[in-house]
């Protein structure tokens, strides 16, 4: 059980910082932008259960495994950045469907179970949000109630569940930009090079980055 005079506080902490896109939530707009809606949803699914993973590692004290070993840090975080520039990489050297034509159900299915593998590697390959998390969430733990790992779960599942709303809206809405900018764009296929840029950016960012803890 969480201390519920502490958790309007809470939410209201988590509201402003999801509003805020990071690198996360670029990614699944990106995303959501150049392969549709759906694929931006199951982009998020990735992300939201990650964020569950990491969240996990923080009630059990693994993260701390990451603060007490630079290079674990630094190797996970190359890891990460590595990954997004591959799928940089990967979107520009596709080749866009053919005009009129439909996946195949099972071919679709496929696809958007690859796209929630990605998402879910994109966050768990970010050292940044397992820090973030395991900094953010005992500053609203209460000692005093008990099950400490079990109030820190909960406090998870919340920010998880806000973040993944948020992610969701931008979503929705990098897809409405994106199919605005594709109908007046005269150059077909340019949103793959766009996304692709963007991916590899975002990978280049994690890289220069250092220790911090942000989304």
């Amino acid at each position: 059980m969480i201390d519920l005079h502490v958790l309007p506080f809470f939410l209201a902490t988590v509201l402003i910082m999801v509003a805020i896109p990071g690198p996360t939530t670029i990614y699944i707009s990106t995303t959501s932008a150049s392969q549709g809606f759906r694929f931006g949803l199951a982009s998020c699914f990735g992300v939201m259960l990650a964020t569950l993973v990491h969240v996990s590692f923080a009630a059990a004290g693994l993260t701390a495994l990451l603060l007490a070993s630079p290079w674990l840090f630094s190797a996970i975080k190359l890891l990460g950045a590595g990954y997004l520039v591959y799928l940089g990489v990967k979107v520009i050297r596709s080749k866009p469907p053919a005009s009129g034509t439909t996946a195949a159900p099972q071919s679709q299915s496929r696809a958007l179970g690859e796209t929630i593998k990605k998402g879910f590697l994109v966050n768990l390959l970010n050292p940044k949000t397992g820090l973030f998390i395991a900094a953010f969430l005992p500053q609203f733990v209460t000692p005093s109630l008990g099950h400490v790992p079990l109030q820190i779960v909960t406090l998870g599942l919340l920010l998880v569940l806000v973040g993944g709303v948020s992610d969701t809206t931008y979503a929705a809405l990098a897809r409405t930009v994106g199919r605005a900018l594709a109908n007046r764009s005269k150059k077909p296929g340019i949103g793959k090079y766009i996304a692709g840029l963007l991916y590899m950016g975002l990978g280049v960012a994690a890289l220069a980055t250092s220790n911090g803890t942000s989304k």
